[in-house]
This record gives structure tokens, C-alpha cells and sequence, in this order.
């Protein structure tokens, strides 16, 4: 599955848009951060197609930076965002290995929970992106060491 990469750079729009080739049906924003959207199609609550990021360079901060600058957007960990070199994979939010909590589209894979209001539905509560610096590039560049140390 060929994930197609777009990249506004205008620091008033700062979007990144990862996704496969299928349009958007809706969108939900992380339950703990509604900049990241998760593009879902029109299949099931948990089709995933993709990830939607506002103010992406922070998200990505501070382990990758604007391509062409010299440091990160952020430079502070919160935990929110994480990311493991050995693998190349970036982390934001909530992970879980519950059965059914977990949707794959290529590299991205969605983490959910039970919507409290609605059974029959899910709200996302984390994404990973696995080749995290292949994905980014060229818009994005690996900071190493990470900024803020380590």
C-alpha cells in the first residue's frame, strides 16, 4: 500500500497529510490532541486511509525538523510524541494491544477505544508511523541527537 505524502509549509497552515490513494469519507481527532485527524473511509468505523496533521512541525518535533532549518519547531518532550530510532517509528498518543483496538493502513497503524456514548463506534487515540524518516522526507529531517537532549 503506497502512502502518498503532502506538506503545506506556510507556517499559517503547517499541514501534513499522510494517506493512501482513496478519498476521505470523515475525520476524528485524537482523543488527546485533536490536530492529528485520522482520514477514515467509507467502509467501517476503522477504515483507515490516513493521518492529517495541523502544526505537523511540532508534532514531529523535536526528532525531525523543517527540511532547510536549523533546529526544531519544539524542542520539548511531553510525552505525547515519541520516537524510536532503532526503528524508525513515531509515536503520538495512546498505544494498546486490545483485539480490535488496532487498525494497519501501510506504515500507519491507528489505536482506538470504545466510544463511551456510542458502542457501535471507536475514537482514535493514537497513531504510530513505522519508516517515519522516509515518510517525512523531503519536507522533514531527522535531528540527531534529538534536540532537547538524547
Amino acid at each position: 500500500m503506497n502512502l502518498q505524502v503532502g506538506y503545506d509549509p506556510d507556517p499559517e497552515v503547517d499541514a501534513l497529510n499522510i494517506a493512501i490513494d482513496r478519498r476521505p469519507w470523515v475525520g476524528w481527532g485524537l482523543k488527546s490532541n485533536s490536530n492529528i485527524i485520522v482520514e477514515v473511509g467509507e467502509q467501517h468505523a476503522q477504515d483507515v486511509i490516513g493521518i492529517l496533521m495541523i502544526f505537523a512541525s511540532y508534532k514531529v518535533a523535536p526528532y525531525f525538523r523543517v527540511a532547510g532549518e536549523k533546529e526544531p519547531r519544539w524542542t520539548e518532550r511531553d510525552g505525547f510524541v515519541r520516537y524510536d530510532p532503532a526503528t524508525d517509528t513515531l509515536t503520538w498518543g495512546i498505544t494498546t494491544d486490545a483485539p480490535g483496538m488496532v487498525s494497519h493502513t501501510g506504515d500507519i497503524t491507528v489505536y482506538w477505544q470504545p466510544d463511551p456514548d456510542d458502542a457501535a463506534d471507536f475514537d482514535p487515540i493514537g497513531v504510530t508511523l513505522r519508516n517515519a524518516t522516509k515518510h517525512l522526507a523531503p519536507h522533514f529531517e531527522r535531528v540527531e541527537p534529538a534536540a532537547g537532549g538524547g
